[in-house]
């Protein structure tokens, strides 16, 4: 029997814990978050992809817990915007909560036709030990509803459709969110990539 390990997702994000604890259950692995070692989420955004944020985020955690880190970064990315929000999707347009940032969204949209409306989330998921980096990334491509749909998920998910008339990411449950979504892709190639290297048992 393998002896249990001890990971910090270098998140405070309620939504995303659960999501990615469930993505970790079937390994030996115990899962921390950032609230377990008193810690805030204040770790440095300050690049301009996403995998540069991902790699400062867990370089600045590492050196604050001696377990390995698992970080991510991830957005929306809606063509007719040119790729915006991307990067800055957790503070898109210098708002504080996922309605206002949705509603700010939609405005932004009105008008824009259906068969414009693609968007795709982007997700950069890493691991580092101290001394080792992985990376895989992870996308779901859709369009952008007219008006938020479902009460699943969190961030833009209602307003995400997996087809032109839906379902929304927030209308289908966990589970099948995440065979499909950017976030479960990434982590789920992570750890794949983790457990042929021989840094996760199988």
């Amino acid at each position: 029997m393998v002896d249990s390990v001890t990971w910090l997702l270098a998140t405070g994000n309620a939504g995303k814990i659960k999501e990615l604890r469930r993505l970790l259950a079937e390994y030996p692995v115990s899962v921390k978050g950032l609230s377990d070692y008193g810690l805030k989420g204040d770790a440095p955004e300050t690049g301009e992809t996403f995998i540069h944020n991902a790699k400062q985020k867990a370089t600045y955690y590492k050196e604050r817990v001696n377990v390995p880190v698992l970080a991510d970064d991830s957005g929306l990315e809606i063509d007719a915007l040119q790729g915006r929000p991307g990067v800055h999707s957790a503070y898109f347009g210098n708002l504080t909560t996922a309605e206002e940032r949705n509603a700010y969204t939609l405005d932004l949209l009105k008008g824009v036709p259906p068969e414009r409306r693609t968007a795709r989330f982007r997700c950069m998921a890493v691991f580092f030990d101290g001394a080792r980096w992985f990376q895989h990334d992870g996308t779901v491509e859709g369009w952008i509803a007219e008006a938020p749909r479902g009460d699943g998920g969190f961030g833009y998910d209602p307003l995400f459709l997996l087809a032109p008339e839906g379902p929304g990411l927030a209308e289908i449950d966990a589970v099948e969110k995440n065979k499909i979504s950017h976030r479960g892709k990434a982590f789920r190639g992570l750890l794949a990539d983790l457990a042929e290297a021989g840094v996760l048992p199988r």
